[in-house]
This record gives structure tokens, sequence and C-alpha cells, in this order.
């Protein structure tokens, strides 16, 4: 603090807390933790009143050598968090492209919108190369892959984070973008749904494929709003690419609105936002005598196959789906409805975007089934119909990767993720969340200072839930097992509820990546399947315990209603409560 600044606390006037961080240089942290309830208010232009601290007290409280103490070590913190910075911007996107100009490859760019065959045709080109990978962003479709490519002859391994199987004499890959190996050479590489590559939490893996994948030809599949941004990273690397358009092959067409599950047809899918309201639907359907497949997000891909299964070969009728169903689910869908418009996005629930609308009503019509795709909302039919015909605005940003070399420099692994996500944007360019390894680095605690860099940034990046207490705890215990060098504790879920063995599937997979990261390949894939029909039996058998009711008085509830009360219960309650304050 200058001496100048220091003489101004001796006189009388009221300080707020942002003058007092902006004048007076004391950090919040110190302010939060040393300084008492402010002795003072003053009125705002706007009517606030706003509560200050005098010079006097200020002064008082100044003199304390603890609170210098603290000022002095907020001051070399800002220090270091500022070199910290200045040490990850010497890791800019020059790197990549520079390594990106140095491979000869050439780029087929496959450009359309859902079901207009692009990943198809991509395909076909892959089948036909000597060596080849696919590259996605889901299981389930690398899952499609290796099936598709074994039963058409040509040999293909499968490699996504939970499994691993390898087929004798396979030259070609189906794997998940995560896994994506960029010291390989191929002679085809497929990337994926590359308008991905905006996604904050994972579009850096589709940047490193694109900009490292050693294949001599490239297809890239992607959504029309994404073609100037991948266009734009070409051409910064000097790369040829021609374009591959594709249509629609079975168009949409809007419905109108949908009243009620009444209303339900053979063929229908029915789009809701949360797996209770899923689970909830399915069992509002089964009372009505019509059978329906599940998929979400927590379900386990072997299980999202066995549902599509059971709706594809005429065991079910419907579909309840979240917009899991919007990527790497192939049906014979007629009509898409949208029982909600809006999502939680996971901060707040917000309204979907004309893209997400798109990519999931893209999943109606199925070419040689349905010639035509219907698309009906039972709330916001307006904003449904407009996202439909309105033009997507083109992507303008790509996700930087973390720069695992800065791991070789002297700063705490902590300290580099905090800085990293309070780096400023650059143009185009944002960079990935590196938040959940932040939550995962400090829930291990002070035990993270003992462990290997290398080893402790691999672990902290797992994927992982981290709004699970419950899946971090045993994450936690499988990373202290490792580092003790003994065997993993084995999950710790039962499998007497839908819940536990969904929980399981979980633990077992956290379980797999660990030890993958230590290059131990551990196949517990038969348990798993196990998991799955055990799964299945339970959506199947017990969809009737999911049916929405009130909490006060048990009446049924419609399988998406916002509270857990009717709203007679919620009218009472809320007379009760205005009754109890006028009191």
């Amino acid at each position: 603090m200058s001496e100048q600044k220091r003489k101004e606390i001796y006189d009388h006037r009221p300080y707020t807390r942002e003058e007092m961080v902006r004048e007076l240089g004391i950090p919040e942290a110190v302010l939060s933790r040393f300084f008492p309830k402010a002795d003072g208010h003053v009125r705002k232009r706007d009517g606030r009143r706003v509560a200050t601290w005098s010079g006097k007290l200020i002064r008082k409280m100044l003199q304390q050598r603890r609170v210098q103490r603290a000022i002095q070590s907020a001051e070399r913190g800002r220090d270091r968090q500022q070199a910290a910075l200045d040490y990850l911007g010497t890791f800019d996107i020059e790197n990549l492209r520079q390594e990106a100009e140095t491979l000869r490859r050439r780029f087929v760019l496959h450009i359309g919108p859902t079901n207009s065959g692009k990943t198809w045709q991509a395909l076909q080109a892959l089948e036909q190369a000597e060596r080849g990978v696919y590259l996605g962003p889901l299981r389930l479709l690398a899952l499609e892959m290796f099936d598709t490519m074994n039963h058409d002859g040509v040999p293909c391994h499968l490699l996504t984070g939970e499994e691993s199987i390898w087929v004798g004499n396979a030259r070609h890959i189906a794997s998940t973008i995560e896994l994506a190996d960029c010291t390989e050479d191929y002679d085809v590489a497929v990337i994926d749904e590359a308008q991905m590559i905006t996604d904050a939490g994972r579009g850096d893996r589709w940047m490193r494929a694109i900009y490292g994948i050693r294949a001599t030809e490239v297809h890239i599949c992607m959504a029309p709003e994404a073609q100037t941004l991948i266009c734009g990273i070409l051409d910064s690397f000097a790369a040829p690419y021609t374009f591959v358009e594709h249509k629609r092959l079975a168009p949409l067409v809007w419905q109108g609105s949908f009243r009620d599950l009444s209303e339900t047809q053979p063929g229908d899918a029915l789009i809701v936002f949360s797996r209770k309201a899923v689970l909830a639907t399915a069992a509002e359907l089964q009372t009505r005598g019509i059978a329906a497949s599940v998929i979400y997000g927590a379900l386990p891909p072997v299980s999202r196959r066995e549902e599509v299964r059971r709706f594809t070969e005429g065991e079910t009728s419907v579909v309840v789906a979240t917009d899991a169903i919007g990527m790497g689910v192939s049906l014979p869908i007629r009509r898409v409805i949208f029982c909600e418009t809006e999502k939680f996005d996971g901060q707040k629930r917000r309204p979907l975007r004309s893209g997400e609308i798109k990519q999931v009503a893209g999943r109606a019509g199925r070419f040689g089934i349905y010639d035509k795709g219907y698309v009906l909302s039972m709330t916001d039919a307006g904003r449904v119909r407009m996202a439909l015909t309105c033009p997507e605005k083109q992507q303008e940003r790509m996700i930087i990767p973390f720069p695992e070399e800065a791991l070789e420099g002297d700063f705490p692994i902590d300290l580099l993720l905090n800085a990293w996500n309070n780096l400023p944007r650059e143009g185009a360019f944002s960079r990935v969340d590196m938040s959940d390894a932040l939550i995962l680095y400090r829930f291990m605690g002070e035990r993270a200072k003992r462990i290997d860099r290398r080893l402790l940034f691999s672990m902290i990046t797992c994927p992982m839930d981290t709004a699970s207490e419950h899946l971090m705890g045993y994450w936690l215990d499988c990373c202290m097992a490792i580092v003790r060098r003994e065997e993993l504790p084995e999950p710790p879920s039962g499998t007497d509820s839908l819940e536990a063995c969904e929980r399981r599937y979980k633990e077992l997979d956290i379980r797999h990546q660990l030890l993958r990261r230590i290059g131990v390949e551990e196949d517990r894939m038969d348990e798993k399947l196990a998991l799955c029909e055990r799964i299945n039996r339970f959506l199947r058998e017990e969809q009737e315990t999911h049916l929405r009711r009130c909490s006060e008085c048990g009446v049924r509830l419609p399988p998406t209603w916002p509270s857990g009360l009717c709203d007679r219960c919620w009218q009472r309650l809320r007379r009760t409560r205005e009754g109890n304050h006028r009191a």
C-alpha cells in the first residue's frame, strides 16, 4: 500500500467495501476474515443503503500485526497468480498450428443436418482404407461403428473409456475422441460431430484431433453452423480440403401442438429433460397400455442399446428420452414430441437453444421407413416451430486444450488450473474448462502434494460427476490405492435398485479409467453386462414405482410437473405460511 493511501486512512471519511479494496488495497480475503460489521451506511443515488467503515475503525484494524501479515500474504499470492498467468500465456495455439503444418494431410468436410447420411458416407471411405480410425463423441456411436464395420467384414477394434474389445488382425479402430492417438499413422480418419469443437468441457478434444491426427485423408462430419470455423482452422495451417454437402433424406414437417399423452402414437419419441421425467413418463404410458423404451444420459451404453433394440424390433412402440437421443441413436422415429422446452444445464434451467431443438427434432423421419419426419410440442410451440426454420448462426469460437507441457514447471497444479480458468479469451479462442479437475485436486487435499505431478494430473482429469460426493469418495479411495501400489477397492454400491445399479456401473467405470491411466487393462465386462441386464429388467418391470405423486396427499401428478406438491396442497401450504407470517 502506498504512503499516500496510508495517510488517507487517517481521515474520518466513510469507505464502502469496494473502496477499501480499490483505494486502500485491502484484499477481499482480509476483509472477510478480519473486519467486523460496518459502523455506518450511506445512501446511493439509486436509493440503496450501502455499508461503510470509518477511517478510524480501518486504522485501528490495520494496526494489528496479523492483519498486516494477511495483506502481505495476499499480495504475494497475487504476484504468484500473475506469474502463473504469464507462464501459461506462453503455451498458445501457435504450437499446435506449427505442428499441424508439418503433417501432409487432405481433408474432406461432410456438412449437413441430422439424418443426412454424413457419417455413413465417411464410413464408406474408412472401410476402403487399409488402416483407419473413427473418432466420435459417444461410446454408443463408437459401438455402432464397431458393430457396422465388423458386420461389413472389416475387422475393427473398439476403444472407449469403459471398455476395450480387440479383434484379431483388425487394422481399424472405433474410438471415443478422448482416446484419439495422435502418434499412430492411419490411411483414413473420421472425426464425427465436429460442431462440438465449441463445447466448453470437451471441445479441446476435437481441436487436438483436427490439428494432430496423423492420417493421409481426414473426413470431418459436422453440422452446417460449424463450416466457417472448421474451414478457418484448416486455412490456418494451409491444409487442402473439399466439401461434400448433405441434405436430409426425410424432410421435417411441423405438425403443431401435442395436448397430452392420450395422443401418443406408435413411432413417437417423447422428449423430456431429466431422468426422473423420463421414468415418470414411461410409467404413465404403461398405465395406458403403451410400452415404451427409455433413453437418458445416465443409462449405460449397453442398457441403452437394449432399449433401442426393443423399440426397433417392435417390443415397444414409443421412446421416451432426454436430448441424449439427439446424437448417436438411429431409430425408426416418425414423430418427435417436445414435452418440455427447458433444460437444466448444470447451473440453471434455461430455454432450449435453436441448435438443440434442431438436433433432437432431426431424429424424426427414417429414410426407407418414414418418408417424412414430424415435430410437435406440448409447450412453447412457437419457439420450437421457429427453431426448425431459422438459419443457424455460424459458430465463432474454438476451445484450446490445457497444455500438459506446463506441468514441467514448478507452479503448483491447483495454481496452474485456477490461472488457466482465469486467462482472458483471445478472439475466437476460449480455453477448456478445468473446473472439475480443480475440484478433484482440492478434494484430494494435502495428499495431492505427495503424488507425482503427471500421475496426479491423469487422476484429476478422469471424467467424473463432481456433483456426486459418493462417486468422488470412491475415486479418491482408488487414487490412494494406486499411490500405495495396492489393489483398488471394490465398488461399494449394491444392485438392489435401479439407482444403485447405475451408481455401481459408474464406479466400475471410474475404476477402469484410473487403471488404464497406469497401463492396466482390467476386464470386468461380464459384470457390467450383468448390471445392464438388471438395469433393463428394472426398467421393464418396475415402471409403476416411478409415477409422480404429491408428497402430501398422494394424488398422481403429470410426469413433467415442476413441483413435488399438487396445486391444491401447494395453495394450502401457501395460505398456512401467510397466516403464520401475519401472526
